[in-house]
């Protein structure tokens, strides 16, 4: 019996306890449990993002209709002619300088931007039979242009380089990857405007 009181006394206490923490709804809470914040100001509206302007002045200077001559390599030293059009022009509001090689039975896109906050440029090529690559420069050194990245495919993955250099009109380019450990020509072509 001492027992069930004891219990109920405590039962009470909890509830009594409860009520007095926890105003009821609608209650004003006691002015001492109030914490007051400051009001939040305003956000501003988010900046948009500046576009580089290196990227309209490489586009403007590579910007045409090109046709290129060359070889590609087969990996067994024999070669085949390389003879592709390529037209480059700025594209999305001159965020990426866009470029299509067409060759007969392939098509590849490339697309060029530079991020002006890392000083790096940044190249994604789309193959038409599903390959890819992604690249990265640093950008004109000695008249040149040296591109690095991994090349995919159904394959498998490839590190590559490409190589650029535009004199006037013409654009010479030749390409390398890395196979057993050393690095093999893949392609070289001239390209005029």
């Amino acid at each position: 019996m001492v027992r069930l009181a004891l219990i109920s006394l405590l039962v009470s206490s909890v509830a009594l306890a409860d009520r007095v923490a926890t105003p009821t709804a609608g209650a004003p809470m006691p002015q001492s449990e109030q914490t007051i914040m400051p009001p939040m100001p305003p956000r501003p509206p988010p900046q948009p993002i500046a576009v580089a302007p290196d990227i309209a002045t490489q586009g403007k200077l590579l910007a045409g209709t090109y046709a290129c001559k060359g070889n590609r390599q087969l990996g067994n030293g024999a070669s085949t002619p390389l003879q592709s059009s390529l037209v480059v022009k700025l594209e999305l509001d001159n965020a990426w300088i866009a470029g299509t090689w067409t060759e007969k039975g392939n098509k590849l896109v490339d697309y060029r931007t530079f991020d002006a906050v890392a000083k790096q440029w940044t190249r994604m090529q789309l193959v038409s039979d599903g390959s890819h690559a992604v690249l990265t420069s640093i950008g004109e050194k000695a008249g040149e242009w040296v591109w690095e990245g991994v090349a995919s495919s159904p394959r498998g993955s490839v590190t590559v380089r490409h190589h650029e250099t535009l004199k006037g009109k013409q654009l010479k380019v030749w390409g390398e990857a890395q196979l057993g450990g050393t690095w093999q020509k893949s392609y070289e072509a001239t390209c005029k405007r």
